[in-house]
This record gives C-alpha cells, sequence and structure tokens, in this order.
C-alpha cells in the first residue's frame, strides 16, 4: 500500500515540484479570498497529483504490470483512495509552513489564514471530489473520462461558491443548523456523510477495476 501511494508521487516528480510553486503563488497572491482560498489552493494541488498518477498510469499502461504482480486489486484502489488524503495533507502542510515562516519572520505578506474548519474543509472537498471521479477513471479511464473530470472540478469550484453565496444572502435560514453548531460539531456533521460517500465510491471502483480488462 505505502509503495504503490509513494509510486504514484515519485512518478511525478515535476508536478510535485509544480504544485509547491503553485500554493506558494496561491497563498501569497490570493490571500484576500480569504478562508475558501485554502480550500481552492488545496483542491487544485489534489487535482494535479491525484488524477495526474492516473493520467501516468493510463499513457504507461501501468495497470497491466500493477495486475500481473501479486497485488489485490482493492490493495491497487485503496492506494488511490488513500493517496487523495496525503496529497490533500500534504498541500495544507506547505500553506502552514509558509503561514508559519511570514509570521515567525514578520514578513511584509498577508498569507491565506488558517482555522481547523478551513483544513478539515479543504480535505473533505477534496475526498469529494475524488469520489466522484475515481469511478469514472476506474470505469472508462483516464483519458476517456479527462473532460467529465475537467468540467466537474470547475463546477465544484465555481458553483458551490456561488451557491453558499447564494443560501448565505438570500436564504440563510437554510444555513442555520450549522451555523448553530460549533467548528467541531459542524465538521463531524458534514465529516459522516463524506466517509460514506469515500466508502461507497471506493466499492464502486473496486467493480469496475475489478470487471475492467486491460
Amino acid at each position: 500500500m505505502y509503495h504503490l501511494i509513494k509510486k504514484d508521487l515519485l512518478v511525478q516528480k515535476k508536478s510535485v515540484l509544480l504544485s509547491i510553486v503553485f500554493i506558494l503563488f496561491f497563498s501569497l497572491f490570493f490571500s484576500k479570498i480569504g478562508a475558501p482560498g485554502l480550500l481552492i489552493g488545496v483542491l487544485g494541488v489534489t487535482y494535479l497529483l491525484a488524477l495526474g498518477s492516473s493520467a501516468i498510469d493510463d499513457k504507461n499502461n501501468s495497470d497491466k504490470m500493477l495486475i500481473s504482480l501479486p497485488i489485490k486489486r482493492n490493495t491497487i484502489v485503496l492506494a488511490k483512495y488513500l493517496s487523495v488524503i496525503v496529497i490533500a495533507a500534504f498541500a495544507i502542510l506547505i500553506n502552514l509552513l509558509i503561514y508559519l515562516v511570514v509570521d515567525i519572520l514578520k514578513l511584509p505578506l498577508q498569507p491565506i489564514p488558517f482555522s481547523l474548519t478551513g483544513m478539515a474543509g479543504s480535505i473533505i472537498v477534496s475526498v469529494l471530489y475524488c469520489s466522484i471521479s475515481f469511478p469514472v477513471i476506474f470505469k472508462y479511464g483516464f483519458l476517456k473520462s479527462r473532460m467529465i473530470n475537467s468540467l466537474l472540478f470547475f463546477l465544484l469550484i465555481f458553483g458551490g461558491s456561488a451557491l453558499i453565496s447564494y443560501m448565505t444572502e438570500n436564504n440563510p435560514r437554510s444555513l442555520f443548523i450549522l451555523s448553530s453548531l460549533s467548528n467541531i460539531e459542524a465538521i463531524f456533521v458534514i465529516l459522516l456523510p463524506t466517509i460514506f460517500i469515500f466508502v461507497l465510491s471506493y466499492l464502486l471502483s473496486l467493480s469496475f477495476y475489478k470487471n475492467r480488462e486491460f
């Protein structure tokens, strides 16, 4: 499991470096967005690296090699899903380091603010995105599903932001349940269905992958 996740990152070293540059640029120059900036930045890195490894696997026909090895297909699929959490945590860590360096050195910069809610929300959104994308990828392969996943990515960013803004301005009562809870309680309320969707997505992807011919 560990080696599969490690493999997904090592085969795209340039993308990992690019993601660090992206986080640095986004954190320092888009800080006016506020807390949602962390979510967008983490989701962007997850999209780049999690789906990037699938693109490389498709290009190199890596699945043919993997299934010829004594590795169970459920292990291959589970490694992809767990890599999402690893990548999201990596993106959050880089953002946190930037925030701490600016704060400790008192640099005249304003990085994206940090909060427990922001970090949890970033991981949850990244997990939800990949929970929708991965079954399509395991069913048809990355290249055939690339357009769908790209549209989903932008829909999640712009559509989600617009929906939250609309609900806040025009129908604040719809957010009353979450707003009446503490940050920790709100996170758990959202986290439970997210875990359910994550597990359901994994089982669906595993079913597709077991029946897929290479």
